[in-house]
């Protein structure tokens, strides 16, 4: 930076870039540092890469579907449940599975209430300390209706 000697005590129509050089350092230091803090994400459990299944192989016929109608009516698989003894009979069906997991299935009237308790049930249904993995099925799976081919 050159000084203007002998030019004269007034005011100069110069801007000094020193101080906003110093400012827009300082803002980008912080931005800097700030900028990790701020990523965050949602821990998900994804599947592992399984090659595709054949086309003409049969679903598994082991799957348990717990299924929920309009009417308060617990299904298990096919199966007509009371309620007071969806617990039991959940447990007796998984006591020896090594595969905890239960699909959910309620029809679309279902009160959200009423959906979350049968949840509970079967989510504690496990055996010890195992809790039961549960499968939210989209469509609503009707138990008494015949299979289609």
């Amino acid at each position: 930076m050159a000084m203007g000697v002998g030019s004269g005590g007034g005011p100069k129509s110069e801007i000094n870039v020193t101080p906003l050089v110093d400012v827009v350092l300082v803002l980008l230091i912080i931005f800097m540092v700030v900028q990790p803090l701020l990523q965050r994400g949602y821990d998900v459990q994804v599947p592992p890469n399984a090659p595709p299944q054949q086309p003409n192989t049969p679903p598994p016929t082991d799957q348990i579907i717990v299924s929920l109608t309009a009417n308060k009516e617990y299904y298990l698989n096919k199966e007509k449940v009371e309620p007071a003894n969806i617990a039991v009979r959940l447990q007796e069906v998984l006591r020896n599975r090594a595969s905890k997991i239960v699909f959910f299935s309620a029809e679309d009237s279902v009160k959200y209430a009423d959906a979350m308790a049968l949840m509970d049930i079967v989510r504690n249904s496990g055996s010890g300390d195992k809790k039961v993995n549960i499968g939210i099925v989209m469509d609503w799976v009707n138990p008494v209706a015949s299979p289609t081919p």
